[in-house]
């Protein structure tokens, strides 16, 4: 029984047959044609037999190549699989939290461009609060997140208007009612402190901690709330009856760099989140998204 065959040679062998010469395959798989044909001499002596005809520089397949090429093909193929398989498992899931308002337009972009460069990696993800996504982290359940607010170790940061959303009609309220996210929700505090500096009176009518309960009750007439056009998804009220709101500062946390500098999901999700338009403050260190934005 003939020893066992190195892979290597038998990837050279293909190559070779592929290519149909040694000069062409020489460039496929990176060696010299001397080194080839070394490689095919030495698959020869391990067969016991020649694999081509050759007549002067060409090489012809004869009849015992032709019966060792699928199985080549087939070794190399499963060896292939086999170190993609184990690739995949060696690489660390991406592990991204991101608050609700930009599943859609953020998440759902970030997730088609890591499918599509990183196909065979495991993606794990965490929506929910800023509180919650900073406790993930802390956790070391997730390493990036999308959160609202100004937490430590944000690097990339991006300011949007808040406005109110509701039925006009409910303007008229002696005690306005409002909707919102469940405490802690820094859009809940603006409305409420907004609210308080003219001395307009408030109730809560509906939490949730769901925003998608949030757009359904403002839809439904239950309230007014306060929150981003780009999150809700509602036209905002076109009424100077309310007083002005802050910006919100949206800003992309990374748990920890690597050596390769800002990771692959963070700079996704503050190139989606530039995408929409929003103004950044001054602490925008990543020079990249300066000058797209600029494009």
């Amino acid at each position: 029984m003939i020893p066992d065959l190195p892979s290597s040679l038998l990837r050279s062998f293909v190559a070779v047959v592929d290519c149909g010469s040694l000069s062409a395959a020489s460039a496929r798989v990176g060696r010299s044609e001397s080194a080839l044909s070394l490689q095919m001499a030495r698959l020869e002596d391990i067969v016991g037999q020649q694999l081509f005809d050759r007549d002067g520089r060409a090489l012809k397949l004869n009849g015992t190549g032709g019966r060792l090429l699928p199985h080549a093909r087939s070794i190399l193929s499963r060896i292939d699989v086999a170190r993609v398989d184990l690739d995949a498992a060696a690489a660390p899931p991406i592990r991204i939290g991101i608050v609700q308002d930009f599943v859609d337009s953020v998440l759902r972009p970030t997730l088609a461009e890591l499918r599509a460069d990183w196909p065979d990696r495991a993606i794990a993800i965490v929506i929910g609060s800023t509180a919650e996504l900073l406790q993930a982290m802390g956790e070391d359940r997730i390493d990036t997140a999308l959160c609202a607010g100004e937490p430590a170790g944000r690097d990339t940061a991006f300011k949007m208007a808040m406005q109110w959303f509701g039925n006009p009609e409910l303007l008229d309220a002696d005690v306005l009612p409002l909707v919102g996210i469940s405490p802690p929700c820094p859009f809940a505090k603006a409305a409420q402190q907004a609210l308080d500096s003219v001395g307009r009176p408030w109730r809560m009518a509906l939490t949730t901690p769901s925003l998608d309960g949030v757009r359904a009750a403002v839809q439904a007439g239950l309230g007014i709330t306060c929150r981003t056009a780009a999150g809700l998804g509602l036209s905002p009220l076109q009424d100077d009856a309310l007083p002005i709101l802050p910006e919100i500062t949206y800003a992309v946390v990374e748990r920890r760099r690597t050596k390769e500098g800002r990771d692959v999901a963070a700079r996704l999700l503050s190139k989606h989140l530039a995408s929409m338009g929003v103004v950044r403050d001054g602490s925008d260190r990543d020079d990249r998204y300066r000058q797209q934005d600029a494009r």
